[in-house]
């Protein structure tokens, strides 16, 4: 048994019977075949055996089924990823009869002191065309313009026992090749010539790379000074790629459920948890604990997790005041799982039940999130769209409930709502908390993009513009939604929001 499986069940806060929402199913990503189970016993046998630089379902197979490369994603998949990278580049017809180098750096260690380093996290880039979470690789592709097809070369760090004393296993050379599908493996130290080699032995040519925030900052000068040969011109890959990821697979799709449903979950517990006297910090260390136990590698994000007033500051995240009992408590959270990023947020009454005016408000952003939802389905608007949306739809409800003034056009009533919901409505979700952030959200949501649906107010403790019992309070109800080819899947409807169904969990629980 998995260990989100195992621990998700344990998790799960005890709801009232008509509240219990149990987990999404599990599925896992299996190669077409008239029988599954031989076609995954051929992808477990290209996974090397032994102790290697990143767990495998051999070494982790709590973590990883088998015949998979990382938990969910087989090797066949990742190379599918590299094949329409490749394929959407040669598309670039200012690019026609050259030959291209495709450079795509991982992730380096980050130092938060001297020889302390921080927990690693792989370049989303890097991870979703290769599924390595070593530090420092790079893969290179290779494709000449007189060939038809291209070749995969992925750099590593060497087998080197001193090193793997104080950092552990490396994979190396002698396994990366077949452990990650590509057609070779390089020691990293080898970067440098070869990349000038290539790039003098296949003119005119390409060089398609991250040139601006490099995320491999040691590999630079190499490509700089590659590219001044002659002959070679510079292109980034990031667009293309990112309309690529964009997209989620059959198995990114259950990956994500699985982080939705942790996060929810995590955000069930800590409402569960709540009561006047407690602090935001034991709220947030609830968030983290029950994501962690879950199978999460940790939280998405540093949580916002603020009552009262200070709810009212978007980003708010020292987390250090103590809730009193009359305080609405905003909390923005979400966990991460194989790298794949939950985002939630919801908004609660410390004491454990709404005020006559919180619930006012409340219901009014519940409101205009529903309507936000369903318009995915009806118009499959861009997300900007969606966000002027949200505008008219805040400002007309505000209007109705006697918080705005009725004497004010359309126009003004936009820009009022929009002052006390300053922040977009939606992003794209998925390896990053704001996915694929090459992709304009002025193109129309399509099936398999996973998006988050975000209405919020905050009014200021000495925002005059509003009635006085309505001021210093902040409100947001955030859910994560799968576009289908139908109506929209919110994979974070496990995450309680109806006001009965909050007031029936908060406080109920002891840390």
């Amino acid at each position: 048994m998995h260990t989100f499986r195992r621990f998700s069940s344990q998790l799960c806060v005890k709801l009232p019977r008509r509240l219990v929402k149990h987990p999404l199913s599990v599925k896992r990503c299996m190669l077409s075949s008239e029988n599954p189970s031989d076609m995954l016993a051929m992808q477990s046998a290209k996974i090397p055996k032994g102790i290697l630089g990143q767990p495998t379902c051999h070494t982790h197979p709590h973590m990883i089924p088998s015949g998979q490369l990382t938990c969910g994603i087989t090797q066949q998949e990742y190379k599918e990823r590299r094949d329409n990278l490749v394929a959407k580049l040669l598309e670039e017809s200012v690019h026609i009869h050259k030959s291209h180098i495709i450079i795509i750096p991982a992730a380096c260690k980050q130092y938060m002191s001297d020889k302390i380093p921080y927990v690693f996290r792989q370049n989303s880039d890097f991870f979703y065309l290769t599924g390595c979470l070593e530090p420092s690789a790079i893969l290179v592709m290779v494709k000449p313009v007189l060939e038809d097809s291209y070749k995969s070369i992925l750099f590593v760090h060497e087998k080197d026992s001193h090193a793997e004393l104080w950092e552990g296993p490396r994979t190396g050379c002698s396994h990366a090749a077949t452990l990650f599908g590509v057609d070779e493996a390089r020691p990293v130290e080898n970067f440098n010539n070869f990349i000038h080699r290539i790039v003098s032995s296949y003119k005119p040519g390409v060089v398609w790379y991250q040139n601006e925030s490099p995320p491999n900052p040691g590999i630079h000068d190499s490509v700089r000074s590659a590219l001044r040969i002659g002959h070679v011109s510079l292109d980034e890959p990031l667009t293309s790629l990112h309309q690529l990821r964009v997209v989620k697979s059959a198995a990114e799709v259950e990956l994500m459920k699985e982080t939705c449903f942790i996060g929810s979950q995590s955000v069930n517990l800590a409402m569960a948890c709540t009561k006047p006297g407690i602090s935001e910090h034991a709220v947030s260390a609830v968030l983290e604990y029950s994501c962690r136990m879950a199978g999460a590698e940790h939280g998405a994000f540093p949580p916002v997790v603020a009552g009262g007033p200070r709810a009212t500051h978007i980003h708010y995240v020292a987390n250090n005041q103590i809730l009193n009992d009359g305080d609405m408590l905003l909390v923005d959270s979400g966990s991460q799982r194989w790298l794949y990023n939950s985002d939630i947020s919801r908004t609660w009454p410390v004491s454990g039940r709404f005020s006559k005016h919180h619930r006012i408000l409340y219901e009014l952003v519940l409101t205009v999130q529903k309507r936000l939802i369903e318009l995915l389905r009806e118009q499959r608007p861009p997300l900007d769209q969606l966000f002027d949306h949200m505008c008219r739809l805040l400002g007309t409800h505000l209007q109705q409930e006697g918080i705005l003034p009725k004497n004010i056009d359309s126009n003004d009533l936009i820009g009022k709502a929009y002052r006390l919901c300053p922040h977009h409505v939606s992003h794209y979700l998925g390896l990053d908390v704001h996915d694929a952030p090459l992709v304009r959200r002025r193109v129309p949501v399509r099936t398999g993009m996973i998006v988050t649906v975000e209405p919020g107010i905050y009014i200021r403790p000495d925002d005059k513009s509003v009635p006085p019992e309505f001021r210093g309070v902040g409100i947001r109800i955030e859910d994560d939604v799968l576009i289908t080819d139908s109506d929209p899947l919110v994979l974070t409807d496990a995450c309680v929001r109806e006001v009965d169904d909050i007031e029936a969990i908060v406080g109920k629980q002891s840390i």
